[in-house]
């Protein structure tokens, strides 16, 4: 699930509260590279087993065991060495007479002893909340600072300091082993026995776990919520931990200034669409928010029955029913959703751009004042690559001023795609003062807004960003909106 879908799903989950802002985040982990000494059980060797035999009944002397079993006095010292270093006998130097120790005892009943065995292994300490884990290296990867800022994930700021071998707690740390091997099978060789101390810390470093945050503000005391998943699933402990942060000041997110291009953004975009269709688009859109409600409930209540299949025939007949009915009118409501005039939250928007880039047959037309990595990212660049390989025309105009406000970078990846065979299909037209930031998907919707397609996904540093939208399906809208784009643009939409 993308971080847009879930804001789209959680956007109503807070009483009397807005969704104003969702970021992803970086928690910061510490990585500690340690050595641990696990007491293993060992087999012993038969030549072992003998000597606790002979010792047991008696026989405490290493000539004598030496002509019993008819083996050179070297390998029964060596033996008695082995035994002797794990605590299994005691060694008389001045009789040279071997005694069993309790250990020992318990070793001969089973045929094998416990012995320490020092082990590579890395222990992660949690650098938000402080819990110590083991990390299963099939689950999600972390990442880097430099990999971070690439992505533009926003760091966290870490509460639990740097952690050192005096500062780890071995009941804490063997709890996180036991855990971790109990839902581990396959490490369970490797961590097998039980910890007997950390012997050692290689290095430390920080890493971060990717989360996704979204934020809550009360519509009557602006007071902040804080919402923290690991994929679909909430954390309330980072949650707690991001509130905290937030109210001692901490810099969790930033908030934006208000400034006049925003308002001449908003009268522009008003401008260029039918009045009509700005008054439809608002009659709708208490209803919208209705069904977005009433969607999730049912999604939830789908999920649920799906989720208790495993009940008597009776009941998954009356499960696969209820599935049916609750299926069918998820379906009308989206349908009835879709085809409508509509206001767009900041979240609804990235996913229509993912759509038309994936879905459209003949021409994506983007119209964005900048071009931005925050935006403009290997997602999508990768996508519209993909477009233009099914001979789908990408049209993008960009540019707010005569001076060069976007990523060079950015703009060098797109010439680099034009050079493709396929390139002839992205066209790049760059605009002066252009305000509007449209979208056309064919000639089956168009959606005009203040939310920067290629420059904005979310940005944590970029503060609230209410972005709004509208979305239509008139083809006499649409048609309008190609022409006049082709008169500015120079080219044939």
């Amino acid at each position: 699930m993308t971080i847009e879908e879930l804001a789209k799903q959680k956007a109503n989950s807070v009483p009397n509260s807005t969704l104003v802002k969702y970021y992803e985040a970086g928690i910061p982990q510490w990585h500690m590279e340690t050595i641990l000494t696990m007491l293993k059980p060992k087999k012993l060797s038969v030549l072992q087993e003998f000597i606790l035999k002979f010792i047991a009944s008696g026989i405490n002397d290493v000539s004598d065991i030496c002509k019993f079993l008819g083996v050179n006095t070297s390998a029964v010292n060596n033996a008695v060495a082995i035994l002797q270093k794990n605590s299994l006998i005691t060694v008389d130097i001045f009789y040279s007479k071997l005694k069993l120790t309790d250990k020992g005892e318990d070793a001969l009943k089973e045929a094998a002893t416990i012995v320490p065995e020092d082990i590579e292994y890395a222990l992660y300490v949690d650098g938000l909340v402080g819990n110590i884990y083991l990390k299963d290296p099939n689950k999600r990867k972390l990442y880097n600072a430099k990999e971070l800022r690439s992505f533009e994930i926003k760091s966290i700021n870490t509460t639990i300091e740097k952690p050192t071998l005096d500062t780890l707690v071995y009941e804490e740390v063997k709890r996180a082993i036991n855990f971790f091997k109990k839902n581990h099978a396959y490490e369970q060789d490797k961590l097998e026995g039980d910890l007997q101390e950390v012997s050692r810390v290689a290095k430390t470093y920080v890493e971060y776990k990717k989360v996704y945050v979204l934020v809550f503000m009360n519509n009557k005391s602006e007071d902040i919520e804080f919402q923290v998943y690991e994929g679909t699933t909430r954390n309330d402990d980072y949650s707690i931990a991001l509130q905290r942060q937030h109210n001692n000041n901490t810099r969790v997110l930033d908030f934006d200034s208000k400034d006049e291009t925003g308002e001449e953004l908003d009268n522009s975009l008003i401008s260029v669409l039918p009045q009509e269709i700005i008054e439809s688009a608002k009659s709708f859109s208490y209803k919208d928010s209705t069904l977005e409600r009433e969607i999730s409930n049912l999604t939830m209540q789908l999920d649920a029955i799906k989720d208790n299949s495993d009940d008597d025939d009776e009941q998954k007949e009356s499960a696969t029913e209820r599935i049916r009915f609750l299926e069918k009118k998820i379906d009308e409501m989206k349908s009835e959703r879709k085809g409508a005039d509509r206001i767009l939250s900041t979240y609804d928007h990235r996913p229509l751009l993912l759509d038309a880039l994936e879905n459209a047959q003949n021409t994506v037309v983007i119209v964005s004042p900048w071009i931005k990595s925050g935006g403009l990212n290997n997602e999508i660049l990768g996508r519209i690559e993909r477009t233009l390989q099914r001979k789908t025309q990408v049209i993008i105009g960009y540019g707010i001023s005569e001076k060069e406000d976007s990523d060079k970078w950015i703009l060098q990846r797109l010439a680099d795609i034009q050079k493709n065979v396929y390139g002839k299909n992205l066209h790049l037209v760059k605009l002066s003062n252009t305000h509007e930031k449209v979208l056309i998907k064919d000639n089956e919707y168009m959606v005009i807004t203040s939310f920067n397609w290629l420059s904005f996904k979310g940005d944590p540093n970029k503060g609230f960003r209410q972005e709004t939208g509208y979305y239509t399906e008139s083809k006499e809208a649409i048609r309008q909106m190609k022409a006049n784009l082709s008169n500015r643009m120079s080219i044939k939409i």
